[in-house]
């Protein structure tokens, strides 16, 4: 199978549209989402509309968690758009955590870490002694997260761990990397891409 990877939206369905295109030519079998469709950006409604209209499944993400307790018509203070009810109701059905199967290989995808949507994957807080033990605790083969808008990969015995990075690009003063990934379940094989053009784009691994 090959996985197509979002995260990060932020009510920005210019820049989904183009990744879900992008990801759609280039043979992504499914594709799904790690969290954070709302906040900062103008329109969140767009956003949810065009994940369930495509069957994209997704995470919840800290945004999406905050825009929840906030309730419904309360401004979002971080500047993005207000959901709707029935976005509110798409966002209240998203699990924290998703797991994806494919054979013999096992993903599990959620917004910061397998503890808290709010927890950062950095190089700091997540070695690669962490990682591998995350993936041996979880028992899976990939794990996808997000929340940080920078794209990573680390590879080991255990497994593969990714970061998409963020799609969004209409939100100022917040930090994105512009990309999607697509990782082959198969061989566990990643690649990275440019939101605007689909051209794959170099990203080390850690």
């Amino acid at each position: 199978m090959k996985l197509g990877l979002i995260s990060d939206i932020h009510g920005d369905p210019v820049a989904l549209e183009l990744a879900w295109a992008h990801l759609i030519v280039l043979g992504a079998d499914r594709i799904v989402c790690a969290g954070d469709l709302v906040g900062y950006g103008p329109f969140p409604d767009r956003v949810s509309a065009f994940l369930r209209e495509r069957g994209v499944d997704a995470v919840r993400g800290n945004h999406d968690r905050w825009a929840l307790e906030r309730g419904l018509g309360v401004r979002d203070e971080f500047g993005g758009g207000t959901p709707s009810r029935e976005t509110l109701d798409h966002l209240e059905s998203l699990p924290f955590d998703l797991e994806i199967a494919d054979g013999r290989q096992v993903g599990v995808v959620v917004h910061g870490s397998p503890r808290s949507d709010m927890e950062f994957v950095t190089p700091t807080t997540h070695p690669p002694d962490v990682l591998q033990s995350i993936l041996a605790e979880l028992g899976c083969d990939l794990l996808v997260v997000g929340h940080t808008h920078r794209p990573m990969w680390f590879r080991c015995a255990e497994g593969l761990v990714v970061n998409p990075g963020s799609v969004i690009s209409m939100a100022r003063r917040v930090e994105t990397s512009r990309s999607f990934a697509m990782v082959d379940l198969e061989t566990l094989e990643a690649t990275f891409h440019d939101v605007e053009t689909g051209r794959v784009i170099t990203v080390d691994p850690w």
